[in-house]
């Protein structure tokens, strides 16, 4: 029993890294993509541009700074309609 759970392991192993050997080589072959296929394919994959990740980064920031400025209290004889 011991010698089939090593020979299991053993071939699990194998696969593992036959498939991380595949997913290696189809990075590298999407980057050979001209810009616009690796663009759609991305999109099909559900992945998102450098760019709109900072985009988001950047609006994400802006809302919790005006969070923080809503949360603080307003000093005495400051009205609502003076911001």
């Amino acid at each position: 029993m011991a010698a089939r759970d090593s020979s299991s392991a053993f071939a699990l192993r194998q696969l593992v890294e036959e498939l991380s050997v595949q997913l290696r080589a189809g990075v590298e072959r999407l980057g050979d993509l001209p810009q616009g296929t690796g663009e759609r394919v991305a999109r099909e994959l559900g992945l998102v541009r450098r760019e709109e990740l900072d985009s988001l980064e950047l609006r994400l920031a802006q809302l919790e700074h005006r969070i923080k400025l809503l949360e603080q209290p307003r000093p005495r004889g400051v009205s609502a309609d003076a911001g």
